[in-house]
């Protein structure tokens, strides 16, 4: 019973973010940024909570600039006709020397980031968190699966042209898809930082990309395959202590027995 919620407790910030990235794709505009957004939402959740000696401020603080600095990237490269592809990438790139750069302005260090206004209990912080991430996916899926507005943003990518027709405007569900998905990000990110109560570079550790590969390869059902891709990485998690394969081996041993389920 503990491993299983321990499996749960795992999954559940990237079940949250590969839903986002799921929808990014519904919209048509797969968020590319998915991986750095984590690093830099986990340092915003550190500093405001740090700042303000609020938890619960310091998280909604976090997903709100990060969602903000997406929104006004789209609303511009809208404007000016750029290539969204290009886009969601360069925002990635932005995310990582912003994480860096303001990690050394305001903390005066690029490494790891502690303090004791940012310290919380192990299991109740897993268990929070979870809660959180969970509650989210729930909504997400309730409201692409059960609203007008969710059906409408599912066919946005693939069917364009049937939207304009009937005169709703595809470019908001697209402009929309970006910020589920930076939100979902954005959240991950926060919540992995509580719970390691502390703010490691490079924290996202590939989730992001992961997500992104689970929803291209299982052709737009990734949120099964993102929980049987956790389960197999807990396993070999727990298998390195009765191993002598190296750690990077142990970690890359999910990703090609992923690729059956795809």
């Amino acid at each position: 019973m503990n491993a299983v919620f321990s499996l749960l407790n795992t999954a559940s910030p990237l079940l949250l973010l590969t839903l986002g990235a799921l929808s990014s794709e519904y919209g048509g505009r797969l968020a590319m940024f998915m991986e750095c957004i984590i690093n830099l939402s986990g340092f915003f959740c550190f500093a405001f909570t740090v700042w303000t000696g609020n938890i619960f401020l310091g998280l909604t603080l976090s997903v709100f600039v990060c969602t903000l600095l997406v929104f006004l990237m789209e609303r511009l490269s809208s404007k000016f006709g750029a290539n969204m592809f290009l886009v969601s990438l360069a925002m990635n790139l932005l995310f990582a020397a912003g994480t860096t750069f303001f990690s050394s302005v305001f903390f005066e260090t690029r490494g790891v980031l502690t303090n004791p206004a940012f310290k919380f209990d192990a299991a109740g912080a897993r268990i929070a968190t979870s809660i959180l991430c969970y509650g989210l996916s729930a909504s997400l899926l309730f409201f692409l699966l059960c609203t007008r507005s969710g059906m409408i943003l599912r066919i946005t990518g693939s069917d364009t042209d049937v939207l304009e027709a009937r005169g709703i405007s595809s470019q908001k569900y697209k402009c929309a898809s970006w910020l589920i998905a930076a939100v979902c990000g954005a959240v991950c990110g926060g919540s992995l930082a509580i719970r390691i109560s502390s703010f490691v570079p490079g924290m996202s550790g590939g989730r992001g990309w992961t997500a992104l590969a689970a929803v291209f390869l299982s052709r737009k059902n990734g949120a099964l395959d993102q929980l049987r891709l956790r389960s197999l990485h807990w396993q070999n998690t727990l298998a390195q202590g009765f191993s002598s394969l190296a750690y990077l081996q142990e970690f890359s041993l999910p990703f090609p027995t992923l690729c059956p389920f795809c």
